[in-house]
C-alpha cells in the first residue's frame, strides 16, 4: 500500500479537490542507459532533498464520496506545492480531468435512478 501526503484541498465546481503526493518509485538515474553530466547533477539534487521527485494524485469528492481520480508520475519541483501553483500546467489539466470524471459518474447514477 502506498502512502499519500495531502498537500492541499480546494473547492471547485461544487467538488472538493484533493491534491496529494507519494514518493516516486523510479529514480531518474534508472530511466536512462547513460547518465549525462546534467542528469547526474539532477539526481544528486533529488537525493539531497533540493528537489522533490514525486507522483501526484488528484481526487474529486462530493459529500465525502470519491468520484474522480487522476495520477501523474515523474514530477520534479523544488517543492511539491509548486506543482499546484504552475499556471496552465499539469495540475489544472488534472483538476479538469477529475471534475469531468465526477460529473460523468453523477450523470450515470442519476440516469440509472430515473429508470428504476
Amino acid at each position: 500500500m502506498q502512502y499519500y501526503e495531502t498537500i492541499q484541498t480546494e473547492e471547485k465546481d461544487g467538488f472538493e479537490i484533493v491534491f496529494s503526493v507519494t514518493h516516486e518509485d523510479t529514480h531518474p538515474r534508472d530511466l536512462f542507459d547513460e547518465t549525462p553530466e546534467d542528469m547526474a547533477e539532477l539526481c544528486e539534487k533529488i537525493d539531497n532533498g533540493y528537489y522533490s521527485w514525486f507522483a501526484a494524485r488528484l481526487q474529486a469528492f462530493k459529500n465525502g464520496v470519491l468520484l474522480g481520480e487522476d495520477h501523474l508520475g515523474g514530477c520534479l519541483y523544488e517543492n511539491c506545492k509548486d506543482f499546484a501553483k504552475e499556471s496552465g500546467g499539469y495540475y489544472e489539466d488534472m483538476v479538469g480531468n477529475v471534475i469531468k470524471e465526477a460529473k460523468q459518474k453523477i450523470a450515470i447514477l442519476a440516469e440509472s435512478l430515473e429508470t428504476t
